[in-house]
């Protein structure tokens, strides 16, 4: 049977350059180094036969080591000096780097880059792996990565955002033979694949699968819904099988169980081939995956060697239609709104190297917000997202890196159509975002060749691109045509004018998306434009995506590409654009805009590089949830707050049908609501500043007190994961009143876990990585914590004096 190995644990990183091992040798497994057991490892460097042994010997006058660098060339001698260190995977050692000020990295989040090794032993039975196939997968390396195994040289892998794998099935030192040594080399220094933050290293988990010869194979196993209505689902059912023996032809018995029907076949499979089986099958009354109920099916596929079962592989999946018309997205034919987010990979003190924890948490804060669907922004969305995702009841716009048709590019296509399309959550695939090539006769031939690749594979998603039009709407027909939808880039934005407009007189018939939206920028908690701090008002900044210095409001671009209203204004006058995807869910390192350095992170997020929440987050929450809710703001401290002769202005946003704001006992008026917010000016006096919901018969508040100085801390759960919790350490005064301008440096313990890093979310936080002390930002610090198994995790955070 089947067994995957976790190999994150336990291995050796060394930063900088070394001498880079052999890619082509003179002779088999004999590259040595620290490609091969080293000599406290067991294991010799080069398994030498009893012939080789002597014919060392005979040319080197009996010098064996010395015969081994004459003939083969093999590195001897090799050691880990003290510059390499432990790590566990995953693992961004870009994220642990110091910032820099240089203008070329600015973009890419302001950190150097570089070429750093990993290294790792392990050792295998005869039992575990006998007349097995044995494979290294790695599911995601940032960036370049070359990788060499147990003396020899497997391959390189080009991008950081798939995944990749190599048989080292006859590779392998088993039992008495030594240990298994996997060396890669990671090198981001031969050119980004993003302008924003991508890090570097092993960010992913590494597996070492082991599977019978005789085989299922996951990639080629695929069930897909073929016609649906209200009394039953007709299932296309693929199973995938492969024979890596050399010589042995093999009739096999595959058993097959979805839902609650078994299905069986007999068929040969000859030696190193494949093939594949495919039935048809009903489903009776099926339950559909859904936004509101993502109903996953689960299928088992057996495979049997007369009466011993030799493999079986699970896969779940979802029976859902999607189609796009005129008037937008339809799933399971009722029009959905697609209220939608683009995200990045990373999270503020992890770099890219989240753990599936903290996916969860960022879709969890996702819904609460009232998102609907997820943009993998721009790039293949992970096995992990995707399974969140049809879990949760998140749609997903899943992202091909580039516009490219080369070799490579399309077999990456390919590989992860095949393994991603099982997946319900997986209704759209985009061949690209705002390429300079698009509408040209280069891309209309490119995109033609992998619309047909992804169309070869899956019938299951919608193709759409992310396109940027020029004012004009100078477009190529048979381009658009290319795709199922054309998904423009902020059509609602005056900065790209309206092309869209001319677009849609000239080509009604065509259906469209908005696949971008929004770029309005702020920062967590901050009420005053300051440049010298890289920070923007939540009431709205005044400068400019643009151009520079502070602008007048309604200047296009002033306060960022559009403003939250004008998107849901624009999408509400144009219904057929499908819906939004919001840029961004969460600030991201890398792109800060709209200041340069110090800034190092971006401030287009709807919470900051943790999750804490912006003020425009409850705009959207207001407009996409039904649950009473209501949020007013500003803070209520003096500090960092516009006062015109003694007045300041409050805003609320909220989903009641009426609110009543209060200061200190006193009503200043009950409002109906207005869905863009409430806004009132009223005298600023300390206090206790309070908003009153009403939606039908339930009452909900908010509040607002104005605290004294930080006098210490609290701590709270805010997500507790399977293996990895996050805490939220909070500045209070006093009395216990939260400090929401508090920027105190903290000193954070844990027992029962580790701290993997401290952020706060602040864009120009330039201390860089730190597990033991960070300043609070507007209050706030987050805790990221990995526990120990089987405890609970106790964590200890206290004010700290700085000399």
């Amino acid at each position: 049977m089947r067994q995957n190995r976790l190999l994150n644990d336990g291995w050796q990183f060394h930063l900088g350059e070394i001498e880079e091992p052999m890619k082509t040798v003179r002779k088999a497994a004999a590259i040595g180094g620290l490609a091969a057991p080293l000599e406290n490892e067991a294991g010799d460097t080069v398994l030498i036969g009893a012939g080789g042994e002597h014919f060392l010997r005979l040319i080197a006058q009996g010098d064996r080591e010395k015969g081994l660098r004459m003939l083969a060339n093999t590195a001897l001698g090799s050691e880990l000096d003290e510059d390499w260190v432990s790590v566990d995977l995953p693992h961004d050692w870009k994220n642990e780097l110091p910032y820099v000020n240089d203008p070329d990295l600015l973009m890419s989040g302001s950190k150097p880059d570089g070429i750093a090794y990993y290294r790792k032993t392990f050792a295998l039975t005869l039992d575990e792996v006998n007349e097995k196939q044995v494979t290294l997968h790695f599911m995601g390396v940032m960036r370049m990565a070359s990788v060499w195994f147990n003396g020899v040289f497997l391959g390189d892998h080009y991008s950081g955002y798939s995944d990749f794998s190599f048989d080292v099935s006859e590779l392998i030192r088993i039992g008495s033979e030594g240990v298994n040594v996997v060396l890669i080399k990671v090198d981001t220094t031969k050119g980004a694949e993003g302008w924003w933050y991508e890090g570097a290293g092993i960010y992913k988990d590494v597996y070492l699968e082991i599977k019978p010869k005789l085989q299922i194979v996951a990639e080629a196993s695929f069930i897909e819904t073929t016609e649906i209505n209200q009394q039953e689902a007709l299932l296309k059912i693929t199973v995938g099988l492969a024979n890596h023996h050399f010589e042995k032809k093999q009739k096999i018995t595959i058993k097959s169980q979805v839902a609650d029907q078994q299905n069986i076949h007999e068929c040969n499979v000859d030696p190193l081939a494949t093939t594949e089986w495919s039935y048809c099958q009903k489903i009776c009354a099926p339950q559909l995956w859904s936004l509101e109920n993502p109903h996953l099916y689960q299928a088992t596929f057996q495979l049997f060697d007369g009466e011993n079962q030799i493999d079986d592989y699970q896969l779940f999946f979802g029976i859902r239609t999607v189609a796009y018309t005129t008037k937008g997205f339809l799933l399971n034919g009722e029009r959905k709104e697609l209220r939608g987010v683009c995200e990045h990979q990373d999270f503020g003190g992890l770099g890219v190297a989240l753990p599936k924890d903290i996916l969860r948490y960022k879709l969890l804060k996702m819904k609460e917000m009232g998102v609907n669907a997820y943009r993998s922004a721009h790039h293949f969305a992970s096995k992990d997202l995707l399974e969140l995702c049809d879990e949760l009841g998140i749609i997903v716009m899943n992202e091909n890196r580039i516009l490219e048709s080369s070799e490579w590019r399309t077999n990456e296509l390919a590989k992860m159509v095949k393994q991603t399309r099982n997946h319900p959550s997986l209704c759209f695939w985009s061949l690209c975002n705002e390429e300079v090539i698009g509408h040209t006769p280069l891309a209309y031939r490119m995109a033609q060749k992998l619309a047909a690749v992804i169309r070869t594979h899956t019938s299951q998603s919608l193709i759409v691109s992310a396109e940027l039009l020029n004012p004009a709407g100078q477009v190529d027909a048979s381009y658009m045509r290319i795709f199922d939808v054309n998904g423009v880039n902020y059509p609602e934005s005056a900065v790209n004018g309206t092309g869209l407009v001319a677009v849609k007189e000239k080509y009604p018939l065509f259906s469209y998306l908005s696949t971008e939206s929004a770029s309005y920028f702020s920062t967590r908690g901050v009420y005053q434009d300051n440049s010298e701090k890289c920070h923007t008002s939540n009431f709205g900044s005044l400068y400019s995506m643009v151009l520079p210095g502070k602008r007048k409001p309604e200047e296009p671009g002033t306060g960022g590409t559009a403003k939250p209203k004008e998107v849901l204004r624009y999408l509400e006058e144009h219904a057929y654009m499908g819906g939004v995807f919001l840029w961004t869910f969460m600030d991201y390192y890398g792109e800060p805009a709209p200041f340069r350095w110090p800034g190092i992170s971006s401030q287009f997020g709807i919470t900051d590089t943790v999750g804490f929440e912006k003020d425009s987050f409850y705009y959207y929450q207001s407009r996409w949830t039904e649950t009473p809710m209501v949020h007013v703001f500003p803070h209520w401290n003096k500090e960092g707050l516009t006062i015109d002769q003694g007045v300041t202005e409050v805003r609320i946003f909220s989903n009641c049908h009426t609110v009543e704001l209060f200061l200190n006992g006193k009503s200043f008026g009950k409002k109906k609501n207005d869905k863009d917010g409430l806004s009132w000016r009223i005298p600023y006096e300390p206090g206790c500043l309070k908003a009153i919901g009403v939606k039908e018969e339930q009452t909900i508040e908010a509040t607002r007190k104005t605290s004294g100085p930080t006098d210490s801390v609290t701590v709270k759960e805010r997500f507790c994961g399977a293996d990895y919790s996050l805490f939220e350490i909070q500045g209070i005064d006093s009395e216990g009143i939260e400090v929401p301008t508090a920027d105190e440096l903290v000193a954070v313990l844990v027992k029962n876990g580790t701290i993997l890093g401290l952020a706060n979310g602040d864009p120009a936080d330039l201390d860089g990585y730190n597990c033991q002390e960070k300043k609070l930002f507007s209050g706030k610090l987050m805790a990221i914590i990995k526990k120990e198994p089987g405890k609970v995790p106790l964590i200890q955070a206290a004010l700290k004096k700085v000399e």
